[in-house]
């Protein structure tokens, strides 16, 4: 999976699909300070995506201050040939431009590997690898 890399920050594609509607994303930071992926609600609300009570809720905290989250699970996170399907994801604000985090909680948990030479981004999990739905 290539990487963006604009000078400051490491950036990726993502797809994700929630209730079978499929959303392309851009402009999603490779963040490997944040335990969390978190992608924006103006993003989000073209699938759908909006926060419906008994959502869990909870108050992240990072270097410009705390800002309150929703949890949504997809149903898939393409990445690239690697798709994860039901994972949690947060919803919240962050600042302007970047429409998503994408962190550890994928990044490590998944084998994913940086190489800064190439940039690009690869898992040796192939069980994360499957055909991809159609929808």
């Amino acid at each position: 999976m290539n990487l963006q890399f604009d000078g400051e920050l490491l950036t990726v594609s993502i797809t994700v699909i929630y209730r079978r509607s499929l959303l392309h994303i851009d402009n999603v930071i490779i963040d490997t300070g944040s335990s969390h992926t978190i992608l924006t609600p103006d993003v989000l609300e073209k699938i759908g995506v909006i926060y419906e009570n008994g959502d869990p809720v909870y108050e992240a905290y990072g270097i410009g201050g705390s800002a309150p989250f929703y949890t949504k699970v997809m149903d898939e996170i393409r990445i690239g040939p690697y798709v994860l399907t039901n994972h949690k994801i947060d919803v919240g604000i962050l600042p302007k431009h970047h429409n998503g985090l994408l962190g550890l909680d994928i990044l490590m948990h998944n084998g994913f590997m940086i190489d800064f030479q190439q940039l690009i981004l690869k898992s040796h999990h192939f069980s994360l690898m499957k055909k991809k739905n159609s929808f």
